[in-house]
Formats: structure tokens, sequence, C-alpha cells
């Protein structure tokens, strides 16, 4: 039970990073301030998520260029089924490579795998040995405690984003996306 605490722990550190990261580097670019992310609360869910399944499936190599490249193909695979996801549930995007050449539908890019397949390396490399070092030499029961409060407090900001979400999403794509659902029930 302690290692998964430690994981959700690490997880929502790099999520709250990923949201630091995003909302600097989204602020530079467009010269305005820019607030990042899909939840209210300032964490990018996708980051911390990320860098844990990097970590658990690509934890065991050790040849940077390896890691590097199977860091690439996995963020890849997890940001484009993330997007396609959102994109399919609340008819918007978070974000949009479609500038960029060689992008899959706007949802990935060869620059922004690039980047991923960089914080893989930084995040099996340097990131999770840290972070979970530093959180095995915490209280037990504090980090059992921490990591229950950070999943009901995402579990709260979840709920109040897609009622949020919900709200402003266009009555007609709504419509459509029930009679999508209905026809699914009623074969």
């Amino acid at each position: 039970m302690e290692s998964v605490a430690y994981l959700v722990l690490s997880g929502t550190i790099i999520a709250c990073g990923g949201w630091v990261w995003e909302t600097i580097y989204c602020s530079i670019a467009s010269r305005r301030l820019e607030r990042r992310g899909m939840l209210m609360g300032p964490t990018c869910p996708i980051y911390g998520v990320s860098a844990i399944v990097v970590w658990l499936m690509l934890g065991w190599v050790e040849d940077a260029l390896a890691l590097f490249c199977l860091g690439f193909i996995l963020s890849t695979a997890l940001e484009y089924t993330t997007g396609a996801l959102l994109e399919r549930r609340f008819g918007r995007r978070w974000w949009d490579y479609s500038m960029f050449p060689g992008n899959i539908s706007g949802l990935v890019c060869p620059e922004a795998s690039a980047v991923f397949g960089l914080f893989s390396l930084i995040d099996v490399k340097l990131l999770q040995p840290a972070i979970l070092g530093g959180l095995a030499s915490l209280d037990h029961a504090l980090t059992l405690s921490a990591a229950a409060a950070c999943l009901l407090v995402y579990a709260a900001d979840l709920m109040l984003t897609i009622c949020r979400l919900d709200e402003t999403t266009p009555r007609a794509y709504l419509a459509a996306r029930a009679g999508q659902v209905q026809k699914l029930f009623s074969r």
C-alpha cells in the first residue's frame, strides 16, 4: 500500500510541476498569462500519470538512447489517447499541434514527442529516484494520509470540472453524444 501512496504523491508532484512548466512556457509564447490544464486546480494530470506509467514500464531501461526512444513512443501514445478521449467526451481540445509538420490529428507531433522522450529520460534517471527516495523517508501514516488527501482532492476537482465543462459544452454536441450512447444500448 505504501508503494501506491508513493506513486500517487510522486504523480501529484510531477502533475503540479507540469502545470507550472506549461503555464510559464505558454504564457511566454503567447505573451499573456495562460491558464493551463483541464482541471480547475493547478495541475496537469497527464504529466503525473505519464511519469508514473513511464517509471513503471521503462524504469528498468539502462541505456539512455533506448529510454529516450521508448519514452518518445509511450508518451506519444498516452498524449494521443488522452487528447482523443478528451475531445470525444467534451468536444474541445486542450492542445493543438496542427501547425507542426508531421503532426497526427493535431494531437501529437514529433517536437512535443521529443520533449516527452527527454522528460522520460529525466523522469527515470533523476525525478523518480529523488522523489520516491524523499517520500520513503517520511512517516508511513503521513504518506498514506497525504496520498488519500490527494486522491480526494483530484476526485472532487474532476467532478467539479466535468460539471463545469458539461455546462459550457454546446448543447448540440451533448445531444449528438446522447443519441450515440442511446444507439449503443438499443442494439
